[in-house]
C-alpha cells in the first residue's frame, strides 16, 4: 500500500485545480470566453483542415482546383459525366469566347466534373435567408447527382430534387440594393454581393458569393446539374420499367401450372 499511495496521490492531483495549475497551464486551459483571446494565448492555429476528416471543406468555393484527393468512386463518378445535351453551351469564366468550339465545351466539361465531384464531397456556402439573415450551411449533392442536401446546423436536413427546380439567376446586392446581373453599378462596387437564386417551385434558395467568377462557375455548373437531372427523369418517363397492365393482371406460371397445362389433353375440333 505504500508503493501505491505516491501514484495514487498524483493522480488525484491531477484531478484537482491545484494539480492541473502544477502541470503546464496552456495544455489544459480553454478558452470559453467570448472575448478575443490575447495574442500571447494562441499556441497553435488551426491552418488546415484535419487530414482523417473525410468531411472538411474550405468555407470559400474556390475557382481552381480542389487539392483534395478523390477517392476510386469519385474517379469513377467523375469519368462517367458528360455534359447535358444543349443547343448552346455556356462560356466558362476565365475562357475566352474567340477560342474554339471544342475547346471552350472541354474545358466547360472540366469544370463541371470538378465541380460535381467538390459538391458531391460536401461544401459550406452562406444562405441568404428570407429575413436577410445570413448562414453558413453545408451542402452536398447526393450520389445520384440530381438531389442537394442541406444542413443548417439545427438538426434539419432538407433534400432538394434538382427536379424541381424553375430557374436559377443571379443577381447582384450592392447597399442595400438589388440589381439586375450585368447592369452597372453606381458608385464603388466593393461591397457588391453576388447572389445566386435556385428557385424550386414553393420555395428559394438564394447563395451569397463575394467574387464575380465564383458565382459564375457555381451558376453555369448548378444549369448543367439541373439540365442532367430533368433529362434524366424525361428519359426514365419515357422508357416503361414496368409490364403493361393485361400483363400483370396475369397469374405467375409456376412449374405446378405449367406441368398441368401439359397434361391437360387438346381438344377436338368438334369439341371447341
Amino acid at each position: 500500500m505504500s508503493l501505491l499511495t505516491p501514484r495514487l496521490d498524483w493522480l488525484l492531483g491531477c484531478c484537482t485545480a491545484g494539480g492541473c495549475e502544477a502541470h503546464n497551464q496552456s495544455e489544459y486551459q480553454v478558452q470559453l470566453s467570448s472575448e478575443p483571446a490575447p495574442a500571447h494565448s494562441a499556441k497553435h492555429l488551426l491552418t488546415s483542415g484535419d487530414s482523417f476528416d473525410i468531411t472538411f471543406t474550405p468555407r470559400i468555393f474556390g475557382w481552381s482546383r480542389s487539392s483534395n484527393p478523390m477517392t476510386p468512386r469519385q474517379q469513377n463518378l467523375r469519368e462517367q459525366l458528360e455534359l447535358p445535351a444543349l443547343q448552346m453551351y455556356p462560356v466558362p469564366p476565365n475562357v475566352s469566347a474567340e477560342e474554339a468550339e471544342e475547346v471552350r465545351k472541354e474545358k466547360l466539361l472540366e469544370m463541371y466534373r470538378e465541380f460535381s465531384i467538390e459538391l458531391n464531397t460536401g461544401m459550406y456556402l452562406t444562405q441568404l435567408t428570407s429575413n436577410r439573415d445570413y448562414a453558413d450551411i453545408h451542402v452536398q449533392l447526393m450520389e445520384d447527382l440530381t438531389t442537394l442536401k442541406l444542413d443548417q446546423s439545427n438538426g434539419r436536413i432538407i433534400e432538394f430534387p434538382l427536379t424541381n427546380v424553375s430557374k436559377v439567376y443571379r443577381i447582384v446586392k450592392n447597399d442595400d440594393k438589388w440589381y439586375a446581373a450585368g447592369t452597372p453599378l453606381p458608385g464603388s462596387s466593393m461591397n457588391a454581393e453576388q447572389i445566386v437564386v435556385v428557385e424550386f417551385m414553393r420555395r428559394k434558395l438564394a447563395f451569397v458569393f463575394k467574387e464575380l467568377q465564383v458565382s459564375q462557375r457555381f451558376l453555369i455548373c448548378m444549369e448543367l446539374l439541373i439540365r442532367r437531372a430533368q433529362q434524366k427523369q424525361a428519359l426514365r418517363s419515357l422508357t416503361p420499367t414496368f409490364p403493361p397492365h393485361h400483363a400483370q393482371s396475369r397469374q405467375c406460371p409456376t412449374p405446378r401450372l405449367v406441368h398441368d397445362a401439359m397434361a391437360r389433353p387438346i381438344p377436338s375440333p368438334s369439341e371447341k
